[in-house]
């Protein structure tokens, strides 16, 4: 009998132990955090075939986020094979920006934190943001988007009032546009997504080289030309940065000269 209560001692005893381990375990979960790597990003760009797409792209591959591509029928697809055997391939989605249908449909099959707008219009709707910023913020509110970057235009919207004396009344429907990327921004900021917008001006050529020296300013009478490498690189350092959240921003390139026309 004393053999039995001795073994019954020692097994109440080790059950104690372990019970005392795992709340120990648990507490220290919740109150030091979880020390298991974050699951990479879903991200999902648009007008990822674009140049500024591309090198949007570029910057996110040297991350372990999941990227999804979100092009027309017939974009350009090459360039984005995996760059060595081990790095994951993007994944693509067709449709049309201004088809509500298509929207619905790509963020129904899949529930994206990051959302970057990259696109670039050349085809004459005065409200092609307008149409494709309520699709996008009401789908993003909808499956829970943590962040949506947006690039849009130096003078859009009421901003363009800042840079009237500049000659812009020369390019054919440029109020018209600026309008309407104002319009857009606008349904970005009321629509309760957490934000960026980074408003770009003259682009140099996508084959010259980051200056490492474009920052982004909260001041909008700014206006330099810029990389589409800096707005890369500066799209990539909003992501987890909460210095950008809920921000319009003009970027800022002393170095720079203005490129020549075209």
């Amino acid at each position: 009998m004393a053999d039995n209560s001795k073994r019954r001692m020692i097994a109440a005893l080790i059950i104690a132990l372990v019970s005392l381990h795992s709340m120990s375990a648990l507490a220290t979960g919740i109150n030091a955090g979880d020390t298991r790597p974050e699951k990479p990003k879903k991200i999902l760009v648009l007008g990822g075939t674009g140049q500024l797409g591309r090198a949007i792209i570029g910057e996110l591959r040297n991350t372990p986020a999941r990227i999804t591509i979100f092009s027309r029928v017939g974009s350009d697809r090459t360039g984005f094979e995996p760059s060595a055997p081990t790095s994951p391939a993007v994944e693509w989605v067709t449709g049309d920006l201004l088809n509500s249908a298509d929207i619905d449909r790509t963020f129904t099959a899949a529930n994206f934190d990051i959302v970057i707008n990259a696109v670039r219009v050349e085809d004459g709707d005065n409200h092609f943001y307008e149409k494709i910023m309520t699709s996008l913020t009401r789908n993003a509110k909808r499956t829970g988007t943590r962040l949506l970057i947006h690039h849009g235009a130096v003078g859009a919207g009421g901003n363009v009032e800042k840079f009237r004396n500049l000659g812009w009344e020369r390019v054919p429907g440029i109020f018209d546009r600026l309008k309407d990327q104002g319009v857009g921004e606008e349904l970005l900021r009321s629509s309760g997504v957490p934000y960026v917008i980074i408003r770009n001006a003259r682009l140099y050529p996508s084959t010259h080289p980051s200056t490492g020296k474009a920052v982004l300013t909260e001041d909008d009478g700014v206006l330099t030309p810029m990389t589409r490498a800096d707005l890369a690189r500066l799209t990539a350092e909003c992501i987890d940065n909460p210095k950008c959240i809920n921000k319009t921003f003009h970027v800022s390139d002393p170095s720079l000269p203005w490129p020549p026309t075209k």
